[in-house]
């Protein structure tokens, strides 16, 4: 697990990153920018970053570097340049990498905001999986009102009856340990013991 203030330090490095890459109107100097820090923080050239697979990509790296990739393919994916698929793909990549992470909850707290820009604009090619993901990520975060909605998301979207009823009994679970959290969080988040109450029992019998 990471401290708060090495957690804030990384996001800090990563807000420079994108601070200097922005101010780059070349590019081919944006991307050897982009290069330049995938080899630093990642050990692979910003080439394998696009191209592997988010599978070989979860495998290889260390959460740390998971965190810097999933910002360096946001990057690149904003690039002027990038084509509307290309980009989508490059920005599911992100979201998942970043997905991965939910263990971390001082990350998951302070990059809430960006699996929520990625989930939102991403929502259509997002699976039953990529939305329980994202709803762990909200949870250790706090953002309890962010899981509710990506749970019942995922429900939506399940394949099977057997999914069905081991993403609701986990979801569930989520939302009544949601409920034990402190006054402050949950007013960060909106939301009041009952609520998520209520939520947990209304997804658990979805179960069918």
């Amino acid at each position: 697990m990471f401290q708060r203030d090495y957690i804030l330090r990384m996001i800090e490095m990563m807000g420079d990153i994108a601070r200097r890459v922005a101010q780059l109107m070349d590019e081919l100097e944006y991307l050897h920018q982009l290069d330049k820090e995938s080899r630093l923080h990642c050990g692979l050239p910003l080439k394998a970053l696009e191209e592997l697979s988010f599978e070989s990509l979860r495998e290889l790296l260390a959460p740390e570097a998971r965190l810097y990739a999933s910002e360096l393919i946001y990057l690149r994916a904003m690039e002027r340049s990038m084509q509307w698929e290309a980009r989508d793909e490059l920005l599911l990549k992100s979201l998942r990498l970043l997905a991965t992470l939910s263990e971390e909850g001082v990350l998951c707290e302070v990059r809430a905001p960006r699996l929520r820009e990625l989930k939102q604009q991403l929502l259509s090619l997002l699976t039953a999986e990529d939305l329980a993901a994202c709803a762990m990520f909200f949870g250790s975060g706090g953002a309890f009102d962010e899981m509710e909605d990506a749970l019942f998301q995922a429900e939506e979207r399940v394949r099977s009856p057997e999914e069905r009823i081991t993403l609701v009994g986990k979801g569930a679970e989520l939302l009544r340990q949601a409920a034990n959290a402190t006054d402050e969080t949950l007013a960060h988040c909106g939301m009041t013991r009952e609520e998520l109450l209520e939520a947990a029992e209304e997804l658990s019998g979805l179960a069918g």
